[in-house]
Parts: structure tokens; C-alpha cells; sequence
């Protein structure tokens, strides 16, 4: 950081002193517009991204529109603007930063050695945007010019493992959208090449390792591979003891480790694990300023850790701070951001705890509206609606044993049949949809006698015993 602060005081007096029609007038302005970004990556100081984007504008600004530079200049002002969205999420700069972003690479030559690094540019606001808007467009878009980047970046250039480990992103978050494996596989390949040829010391190591960690945590959620969850877990270990104590993505990474540990517990039962995700998640927290539009993430995150330790133990006060933690999740997010189904979700499936512990009707009642609005607000093709879809059953299949009402059963069943529908026969889910739809048409062959309710209960759940692996905790239950 010492080297860092110089350079910004030695690039600001040279600023001061050149006139404003100086040629040299224009490298400055930039040279300090990236040494002030630069340092708010590494302290999350918002007067020095106000300060980054001010003078990358004068740059741009003072440039002819023929000039050999004007595409640099613009990609480092997309750049910048795309840091504000993250920190605001103001779409507005997102916008803005999309739109210079593809003048930059417009105006340039297709053979120019820089070109590579503009695609890659384009291809982060792209991604950041299909976040947002969930729009497949910008998703494919990112994809494909990140891929571009990549192909015109020789083998042993240094930035190649950035553009390797964005790609890696993008198709981990159409993985994530579309549940085809190919991408999580490439996702995973490419990442671990990118870490492979980033020594132990760089910066960028920290943030390839985070994110390899966060992919392969998906592959466990998808296969239940032990091996892959073991190693999420000690690469991300790896990423957070390599990130210092007041950078601006230990918060992101501490998260992720509470989610790997969670996964862990809730395959083992192992307290200690369970503990340990609990108290990085609230790392997490209080590492993050409370107007961070990420903070509304973590706090759901803590919101389920504190409910599982609820499920485990009956203590009453973790259970009201899990439900007090996930309605401010979805009071602070907007009615259109992409999270929101996931935070209904989560505050259901708090509500339903304490209407086990209390049996107060009007908690169940609330966790299934919370849950049709979850429903509501996902696509008919995302993998997460049939989770959504499946907490539902449960929740109408509840009421029903509470209050007597076929129609809540039989809408549990309906439900239940179309998750089932929409998760591959491969999937570590499947066995717990299965056997949740056994469970129903139990309910339902005591309640009308039909035998052949009965028949398929018995099928489905010796197909849920015969999905799960061996030593999974569910099987015996």
C-alpha cells in the first residue's frame, strides 16, 4: 500500500502542475484515475471511486474521438462505473458503463494487443447485468466475448488467468440459471488452470481461489461428492488467510466458508462446523457497511445458519433472531432484485420452525404465502423453483395434518410432482422431493382409502432410499 500511496501523491502534484492544454495533461488524469481504483479495491474507500471516476470523465472528455488512447480511456471509465453499481447498485452506471464499454471495444482494431482486456471488461458489466436482470442475452453476450478475450491473450500473458477465472463465473451462473453439468465441468476447469498459473503470492490468487471454492461447493449441491465439498471448504480457508483483515472481499469470503461449512453440517451433523459457519457469517457482517447491497445476503445466510442450530438444539432465541434477521433481508431488497425469491424462501422456512415450536396456525399460514411469492417471483425455468416448489408442499402438506383441508393436500401433491419434474434424476435433491411426495400420498391413502396412492408412496420412497448415498443423515429418517 506504501508504493500505492506515493504513486497517487506523486500523480496528483503532476496533475496540478501541467495546464490543462498539455498533451501529457490526458495520461495523467488517467494514470491517477486507476491508481485511485486501484486503491478502492483494496480499502473500499468511496471518495476514492467518486475521485476514479471524475477523472477518468476529464480524460475521456479532453480526447479526440479519432485518438489511438480513447478506447483505453473509456474501458477504465467502464471499469470504474462498474465498481459504483456494485457498491450502489445503481443501475444507472451499470448502464453507462455497458455502453462505453462496447465504444471501447467498437474503436478499436481487432488485431490491437489491448483488445483482449476491453472484451474482458465488457464481458464483467455483461455478467453483472444478467445478475440483475437475469436477462439470458447478457449472459450468452458475456460469455461469448470473455471467450474472445481469452483466445486473442497468449498462454504465459499475465492477465490471462483474470479473463480464464471470469469466464469461469459466467458459466458457473449459467449453471446456475440452465442445471446443465457441462458448464459447472468448464467452470471448474478453467478456474483451477487460472489458479495453476497465478503464483502463491499474487493479489488475484486469493479472489481464483475464492471462486474455484464457490464452484466446486456447487458440484457437491448438485452431486453430494464429499471430495469436492472437502476441498471447497480448504481452498477457501486458503483464499481468506491470504486476504488481509480490512480488504473489502474478506466479507464475500468469510460468507462462502460459512455456506461450505453449513453444506457440511447439514451432511454430517457435525456441530463444530455448524458453530463455525455462524461466526464467519457474522465476520461477514460486521466487515460489511450497512448500506452494502450485499449485506442483505448475508444476513439471510446467518438467518438459515441460526435456524439449522435452532433445529438442532430448541433454543427459542436463535430461532427469533433468524426470523428478525430475514424479514430486514427482504424489507431491504428491491421488488425486482433477482435474490428476492431465495430471501421469501428463507424467512418461510423460519416461520415454519416456530410453528413447530409454538403451533400458532398464523406462522404456518405466513410461511406459505411468503413461499407462493417466492414461486411467484422465479422464472417456470430456473433450478431454484424446484426447491421453492418443494418447501411449499411441505408447508401445505403441514397445514393439512393441522387443519383436516384436502385441498391443501392435494395442492402438496401437485407441487411436489413438479418439482419432481423439473430435477435431473442425477441430482442430490431428488431423494428428498421423492420422498416428500411419499410422505403426501401417505397422507392422503389414510385420509381416502386409495389404494393406489398407497402403491406409488411405496415406490417413490424406495426410489428416494435408493438416491441417497449411505452415509447421508436423511436416509434413516
Amino acid at each position: 500500500m506504501a508504493d500505492l500511496e506515493e504513486a497517487i501523491d506523486v500523480t496528483r502534484q503532476a496533475v496540478k502542475v501541467t495546464p490543462n492544454d498539455h498533451l501529457d495533461r490526458v495520461g495523467l488524469l488517467s494514470n491517477l484515475g486507476v491508481q485511485l481504483g486501484d486503491r478502492f479495491s483494496r480499502t473500499g474507500a468511496m471518495t476514492d471511486l467518486e475521485e476514479a471516476i471524475d477523472m477518468a470523465r476529464q480524460a475521456v472528455k479532453v480526447t479526440p474521438n479519432d485518438h489511438l488512447d480513447r478506447a483505453g480511456l473509456l474501458s477504465n471509465l467502464g471499469a470504474r462505473l462498474g465498481n459504483r453499481y456494485e457498491r450502489t447498485r445503481m443501475t444507472a452506471d451499470l448502464e453507462e458503463a455497458i455502453s462505453v464499454a462496447r465504444e471501447a471495444v467498437k474503436v478499436m482494431p481487432d488485431d490491437y494487443p489491448g483488445r483482449a482486456g476491453y472484451l474482458n471488461n465488457l464481458g464483467v458489466l455483461l455478467g453483472n447485468r444478467y445478475l440483475r436482470t437475469m436477462t439470458m442475452a447478457d449472459l450468452e453476450e458475456a460469455i461469448n466475448v470473455t471467450q474472445e478475450a481469452i483466445k486473442a491473450t497468449p498462454e504465459d500473458h499475465p492477465n490471462r488467468a483474470r479473463w480464464l477465472s471470469n469466464l469461469g463465473l459466467r458459466l458457473g451462473d449459467r449453471f446456475s440459471r440452465t442445471g446443465v453439468m457441462t458448464d459447472l465441468e468448464e467452470a471448474i476447469d478453467v478456474t483451477r488452470q487460472a489458479v495453476k498459473v497465478t503464483p502463491n503470492d499474487h493479489l488475484d490468487r486469493a479472489g481464483l481461489l475464492s471462486n474455484l471454492g464457490v464452484q466446486l461447493g456447487d458440484r457437491f449441491s448438485r452431486t453430494g461428492a464429499m471430495t469436492d465439498l472437502a476441498e471447497a471448504i480448504r481452498v477457501t480457508r486458503e483464499a481468506i488467510e491470504a486476504t488481509p483483515e480490512d480488504h473489502p472481499d474478506r466479507a464475500g469470503r468469510l460468507n462462502n466458508l460459512g455456506l461450505r461449512l453449513t453444506n457440511r453440517y447439514e451432511r454430517t451433523g457435525a456441530m463444530a462446523d455448524l458453530e463455525e459457519a455462524i461466526n464467519a457469517t457474522r465476520k461477514a457482517i460486521k466487515a460489511t457497511p450497512e448500506d452494502h447491497p450485499d449485506r442483505a445476503r448475508l444476513l439471510s445466510n446467518l438467518g438459515v445458519q441460526l435456524g439449522d442450530r435452532f433445529s438442532r438444539t430448541g433454543v427459542m432465541a436463535d430461532l427469533e433472531e433468524a426470523i428478525n434477521v430475514a424479514r430486514e433481508t427482504v424489507e431491504a431488497t428491491p421488488e425486482d432484485h433477482p435474490d428476492r425469491p431465495s430471501l421469501f424462501n428463507n424467512l418461510g422456512t423460519q416461520l415454519s420452525n416456530r410453528y413447530w415450536r409454538t403451533g400458532k396456525l398464523e406462522c404456518l399460514d405466513e410461511a406459505i404465502l411468503t413461499g407462493r411469492k417466492a414461486i411467484k417471483a422465479t422464472p417456470n425455468d430456473h433450478p431454484a423453483r424446484a426447491g421453492l416448489l418443494s418447501n411449499l408442499g411441505v408447508q401445505l402438506g403441514n397445514r393439512f395434518s393441522r387443519t383436516g383441508v384436502m385441498a391443501d393436500l392435494e395442492e402438496a401433491i401437485n407441487v411436489v410432482r413438479e418439482a419432481i419434474e423439473a430435477t435431473p434424476d442425477d441430482h442430490l435433491d431428488r431423494a428428498i422431493l421423492l420422498n416428500n411426495l411419499g410422505v403426501r400420498l401417505g397422507s392422503r391413502y389414510e385420509r381416502t382409502g386409495a389404494m393406489a396412492d398407497l402403491e406409488e408412496a411405496i415406490d417413490v420412497t424406495r426410489e428416494a432410499i435408493k438416491a441417497t448415498p449411505e452415509d447421508h443423515p436423511g436416509r434413516t429418517t
